[in-house]
């Protein structure tokens, strides 16, 4: 299983979410993020704000889901965003107590 972090323009946010959804995955969290790309100017306390959208995700689903954001993110322009794929070790569900990566 992987955890999936798309940083995408506020503007993209539910397009991409509608698309992940359309995918098969089921839960998403959003945060409002502000950063700069390594590319940017030095820019002195301003930042550029996005919206970050993290997901967890079967191992086959994860070019769907990959293709799906970036169908959606890419304008061909610099700072459309980045994802990030990490592996997912393990699980807790805090209500049924139940362990591991299958059905989170």
């Amino acid at each position: 299983m992987k955890k999936i972090e798309a940083i995408v323009p506020a503007g993209t946010k539910d397009a991409v979410i509608a698309a992940i959804k359309k995918v098969g995955v089921g839960g998403v969290t959003v945060h409002q993020v502000q950063g700069q790309g390594a590319q940017d100017p030095p820019l002195v306390g301003q930042y550029f704000s996005r919206d970050m959208i993290i997901c967890a995700v079967d191992d086959p689903k994860l070019d769907d889901v990959l293709n799906a954001i970036a169908n959606v993110a890419c304008t061909g322009t610099k700072g459309d965003g980045k994802v990030f794929v990490t592996n997912i070790e393990d699980a807790l569900d805090l209500c049924t107590k139940k362990r591991g990566t299958m059905d989170i």
